[in-house]
């Protein structure tokens, strides 16, 4: 049995006691922090969940978290309130239910099923390895909003499964942050506009080499998500504190300013987009980094808020491990911040956060190769 419980501690943090504009009432003017770590049971398997956070996902209701071993094609499936591995899930490459020699990215598309996302296809199956649907991203109709030298690259679906939305890629232009809606089951498509975050270019940096009559492209960007909130889609970058909020049932898209005072609301530096050398590149990615980062939105459903990180990276002082500056933030659903502080001193790298279940924020975290979660609870 390899489940237990550490309490690591509790650190109480004290507003300074100045009113903040949207502020409510002082809910969160004092903040006290609770904190434990949990692993989950693997029994006798070894759980590949354990080695990186970024193949992990979870259902919709938050009492399963999935995680895609590419290696071995197996869907581990691990029960978050029991924290135990439930089954390993035998997907297979070849055959009428291939979901891919070695698919490097998934998404739930809805209760129940899986997209696998190869080169170009997507491929859909239900939890038990039967393909049930097959997207060829470059068919006609799914390319109707994009110029010829554009690709698509899926960021989810609509919680029902019916409505796929994607960005925009094109490694040889400047980066598009529009996004396209696609309905699967009429096969029609539309564009989503967000205009405040064509600045996303701003933060760009692409190094083109050429060898041996290929071209190689390294880059890196600001990233381009979305969320689901109560029927609703929250569209969000790493580069900026606001978001855009759409309502799919009133076609409607609504910009929203997340306004904090203890950091900067969104990166604001001049970097060089085109480099040319890997020397440049490192440079224009360690400034970057020393910028704001922030994750998603994290719905807290038993407190009715919102919590979100926001880190930056500090420079590196000689051979020392490198650490960052951590900010969580309360929000509510006008999108307020009614609540903020530095936790620098119990999280000093970047935050890795991935849910919220019954009040609190779980973290991935690797315990001897076990797969763990440091749990915060704010109060």
């Amino acid at each position: 049995m390899k489940q237990f419980i550490l309490p690591i501690f509790v650190l109480l943090l004290f507003s300074c006691g100045e009113s903040r504009e949207n502020q409510s009432a002082g809910d969160y003017s004092e903040i006290s922090i609770s904190m434990d770590t949990v692993v989950v049971d693997s029994g006798d398997e070894i759980l590949m969940a354990a080695t990186s956070s970024n193949g992990q996902f979870v259902n919709l209701d938050k009492t399963l978290l999935y995680f895609w071993d590419v290696q071995s094609s197996n869907l581990e499936v691990i029960d978050l309130s029991a924290l135990k591995l439930i089954e390993k899930k035998p997907f297979e490459r070849d055959g009428p239910n291939s979901v891919g020699q070695y698919p490097y990215k998934t998404f739930i598309v809805k209760e129940d099923q899986i997209g696998f996302m190869e080169w170009g296809q997507l491929n859909i199956a239900d939890i038990d390895g039967n393909v049930l649907q097959r997207i060829k991203l470059n068919d006609d109709w799914l390319r109707d909003k994009i110029d010829e030298k554009e690709s698509l690259s899926i960021i989810g679906f609509s919680e029902s499964g019916d409505i796929m939305y994607c960005g925009i890629q094109d490694f040889f232009s400047d980066l598009n942050s529009d996004i396209v809606h696609i309905d699967l089951a009429n096969q029609t498509s539309k564009l989503i506009a967000l205009p405040e975050y064509q600045k996303r270019e701003n933060f760009r940096v692409t190094f083109k080499n050429e060898s041996g009559g290929f071209m190689e492209i390294y880059a890196s960007e600001p990233n381009l998500e979305l969320t689901h909130h109560k029927g609703k889609v929250i569209f969000w970058s790493d580069a900026f504190n606001a978001i855009y909020e759409y309502d799919p049932k009133n076609d409607s898209l609504t910009y929203h300013r997340i306004t904090n005072t203890l950091f900067a609301n969104e990166k604001s530096g001049t970097y060089t987009n085109d480099v040319s050398s890997s020397e440049e590149r490192t440079e224009m990615e360690t400034k970057l980094n020393e910028e704001v980062k922030f994750t998603e939105l994290f719905w807290d459903e038993k407190n009715e808020v919102f919590y979100r990180f926001c880190s930056y990276k500090l420079p590196r002082i000689a051979d020392e491990k490198l650490k960052s500056k951590v900010f969580i933030s309360i929000i509510n659903e006008k999108f307020e911040v009614i609540g903020e502080r530095e936790i620098t001193e119990i999280i000093n790298s970047e935050p890795t956060a991935k849910f919220v279940k019954d009040g609190q924020i779980y973290s991935y975290l690797n315990i001897d190769d076990e797969l763990g979660f440091v749990r915060m609870k704010i109060n």
